[in-house]
């Protein structure tokens, strides 16, 4: 399995990389136009254009046919909106507030001024 991904990923890669180097141009610059090849053109834009028509003349009635019989969209009533948050005072404390803490110890280290060794 890890062959077969691993295969589809480089030739995934190998046609990224190899799509840019054909034309895929419609036009005659290169051989000429042979009059054979732009009647099957015509003929295969004449085929869609016919096929498209054809579902659409077959699905219009039943499209409307179908938004006539359902039923009207259901729309959801507006959501309940609570009341708006009301102020609450602070808890009463139960000890005073703890006073900022004093940094008055010394040091854990020595400092060293050159002569301290």
């Amino acid at each position: 399995m890890r062959y077969r991904t691993i295969l589809l990923s480089g030739a995934m890669a190998a046609a990224i990389v190899a799509a840019p180097l054909a034309s895929a141009s419609a036009h005659c610059y290169r051989h000429g136009c042979d009059p054979v090849v732009g009647l099957f053109v015509a003929t295969g834009a004449l085929v869609a254009g016919v096929a498209t028509l054809a579902v659409d003349i077959v699905t219009a009635p039943i499209a409307a046919v179908a938004a006539a019989v359902a039923p009207p969209p259901y729309y959801a009533p507006p959501p309940y909106y609570a009341p708006a948050p009301t102020y609450y005072a602070p808890a009463p404390a139960y000890y005073p507030p703890a006073a900022y803490p004093v940094y008055s110890a010394y040091p854990a280290f020595a400092p060293s001024y050159g002569a301290w060794r």
